[in-house]
């Protein structure tokens, strides 16, 4: 009973000591922390702050001068006479017409001698515009017979070589017709005539190697053609009545030179 007694009271002396040992280490703890903490303080505030705001000298600002305009004052417009556009009156703006002194006079009825001069100045402008039509289908034979012998050449339309749409265009581009560089594009243009209606420089178009216009001659008169030969490989005469040409004609075509001034020659 005695050593039970007295066990329990060195249990209990132990965990005294224990717990004595503990609140005094406590303390410690808490101190170290504290110092911990005062290091890094004084350490931050050694160390120089990067995020340190800077503030720029802010300049006076030169005052904005503005020029003084000076306007004039508007002067009102002079009352006018004439209602204003847009009243049941007048809903939309009337304009007179200026009176020339000649048309003001009156005009009596052309007298007789007036009426021959129009007459005359009418049968001189057609008697003329047929002298003017004579003399272009002259000169277009002319130029085309400056190509005559020129050596054929397909797809070409020069001096040297020419096909026969080149050939009928270098001749046409003289008197201010533009024709395309194709016998089915040159188709196109002029009207139709009749074959036995045609006249020098007439288009004629023949069918060769497929349906449409594939080869094209200027009527030269007297029952022939002029244009650049494929088999005989030059430009030529031919008559419009050989079986080959015959067999191949489709229509022809007449281009208006009407407009032409034969004074450019």
């Amino acid at each position: 009973m005695i050593k039970r007694c007295l066990t329990l009271s060195l249990l209990i002396l132990n965990t005294a000591l224990q717990a004595d040992s503990n609140v005094r280490r406590e303390p410690s703890l808490f101190l170290e922390y504290e110092r911990e903490v005062t290091r890094t303080i004084d350490t931050a505030q050694d160390e120089p702050n990067p995020f340190k705001k800077i503030i720029a000298p802010i300049t006076p600002k030169a005052p904005i001068v503005r020029p003084i305009v000076i306007t004039e004052p508007v002067k009102p417009l002079p009352p006018s006479d004439k209602p204003e556009i847009g009243n049941d009156a007048l809903p939309f703006l009337v304009i007179s017409k200026p009176v020339s002194p000649s048309i003001a006079a009156p005009i009596s009825c052309p007298t007789t001698p007036d009426t021959t001069i129009i007459t005359k100045n009418e049968e001189k402008s057609k008697k003329s515009l047929f002298e003017n039509i004579h003399s272009v289908k002259e000169r277009i034979m002319a130029r085309a017979k400056q190509l005559l012998g020129t050596p054929y050449g397909f797809g070409n339309k020069e001096i040297t070589q020419t096909d026969c749409s080149g050939f009928t265009q270098q001749v046409f581009s003289q008197f201010g017709v533009s024709l395309p560089h194709s016998a089915a594009g040159q188709a196109q243009y002029g009207k139709e005539v009749d074959s036995n209606d045609l006249q020098v420089g007439d288009l004629m178009f023949y069918r060769t190697y497929k349906d449409e216009p594939s080869h094209v001659g200027i009527y030269a008169g007297d029952g022939q053609i002029i244009h650049a030969s494929y088999k005989n490989r030059r430009v030529q005469f031919d008559a419009i009545n050989k079986g080959y040409y015959k067999q191949r004609f489709m229509y022809a075509k007449r281009l208006a030179l009407n407009n032409y001034d034969a004074s450019n020659e």
